[in-house]
């Protein structure tokens, strides 16, 4: 039978490990359930939510799920431990599922017996095997673990739950921005205007203008500068586990819509027909090169933000973070902004656990609950294209049985 002494010692191992060490909330909820388990109690769910989580006394299970939605995160962040870290630990610590008393049990992942061989030829044959898959192995291990490092940094984020645990086929969308060809003095000229973004746009531009040589939109598409710290992260972290795909916005069909979860990363300017899915949003928007800004409207009041600032230098940057049900039992999330700094911005907050533990505390908060769909702006403070702070300034759940996009 464990001590309390050794049972502790367990606990620091595990609080100090890479898997736990940059989330204080989790490692504060380990070892309260972990105390509790010394005494020999069982906090209930009420009991928890009270004391651990400050909850009311009036808390209700039934209305208010974050209580376990936190202990399944923990689960998942233990068995992440025991997979890497702690695959060679005695003893496990276990939370069974619908309880919360730990349970120390032997961990049954951790190699118990030594083999023994007495047959020389044997040993060769087998240290040959062994050779092979070392070298397998390595290679491996050079090919995808920095994919490794960004599917983990991900994988107990209940933002992005939704599509890692997700069977449907991914699918990442940039937004591009519209241009067309037009003969101008004897040669094919590539232009660019910045009221034309969708190609509803460009056809009524196209009929409106009969006098012009018009050819059509490039076959190609232009993409903004995206931050490079986003698009791979994204593709290491669904291309580890699933069928990946990429696609400008422009080529954008409905059939997409309907196989895939979608991940869009785009301007204003390039959401072409997904403009549709911001609708029934609270926030509007002017993508009017002198005059870029955000603005939402509450019943009682409205609020405008400007874009200001020259990418190239010092800027401020606002983005859109949307996530929303599909049409067929799929996820869309959409980071939309003015340049790449506000959707650079919004994407690494989402995959750090501080800011995702400040996202669940704002949101419960509010409204009891970290919902399963919403929408949030962030405001950047960025130099150069590369973003240097960001925080929020407005969210809202978004129910879907009040959306009306499909």
């Amino acid at each position: 039978m464990l001590t309390d002494e050794t049972k502790r010692k367990i606990l620091q191992k595990i609080l100090e490990s890479e898997s736990f060490k940059s989330s204080k909330k989790y490692r504060e909820f380990l070892t309260y359930l972990v105390e509790a388990s010394i005494k020999d109690e069982e906090p209930k769910e009420i009991t928890i939510a009270i004391q651990f989580f400050g909850k009311s006394n009036d808390f209700n299970p039934s209305e208010d799920s974050s209580v376990r939605v936190y202990a399944s995160n923990l689960r998942k962040k233990l068995d992440h431990y025991y997979a890497n870290e702690g695959k060679n630990d005695k003893y496990r610590i276990r939370i069974p599922k619908g309880h919360y008393k730990i349970e120390f049990q032997p961990n049954e992942g951790k190699i118990k017996k030594r083999l023994k061989f007495g047959n020389k030829k044997l040993i060769y044959a087998l240290t040959a095997v062994f050779i092979i898959l070392i070298a397998i192995t390595v290679y491996n291990f050079i090919k995808v673990h920095r994919l490794k490092e960004a599917y983990s940094a991900i994988i107990y984020n209940p933002i992005w739950e939704n599509i890692t645990e997700s069977t449907n086929p991914k699918m990442i969308v940039l937004g591009n921005d519209l241009f067309y060809l037009e003969i101008q003095d004897g040669e094919e000229t590539i232009v660019r205007k910045h009221y034309i973004n969708t190609v509803e746009e460009f056809e009524e531009y196209k009929n409106a203008h009969p006098e012009k040589e018009i050819i059509g939109i490039t076959p190609y598409p232009f993409f903004p500068k995206i931050d490079i710290s986003t698009v791979p992260i994204l593709i290491k972290l669904l291309n580890a586990k699933y069928k990946l795909s990429l696609k400008a916005s422009y080529e954008l069909k409905t059939k997409d819509l309907l196989e895939n979860d979608i991940i869009f990363l785009g301007s204003f300017r390039s959401l072409h027909f997904l403009r549709y899915l911001l609708r029934d949003s609270l926030i509007e928007y002017s993508e009017n090169p002198d005059d870029m800004y955000v603005q939402f409207n509450e019943p009682d009041t409205s609020f405008i933000f400007r874009q200001t600032g020259e990418p190239g230098e010092k800027h401020i940057d606002y983005c859109l973070f949307r996530k929303l049900p599909g049409p067929n039992k799929n996820t869309i999330y959409m980071f939309v902004s003015f340049f790449e700094a506000g959707i650079s911005a919004a994407t690494q907050y989402t995959f750090d656990e501080e800011n995702i533990e400040k996202i669940n505390e704002l949101m419960e908060k509010r409204y009891g609950e970290m919902p399963e769909y919403f929408e949030i702006l962030f405001k950047s403070n960025a130099y150069s294209r590369t973003p240097l702070n960001s925080e929020i300034i407005y969210f809202r759940k978004l129910e879907p049985e009040k959306l009306h996009i499909w």
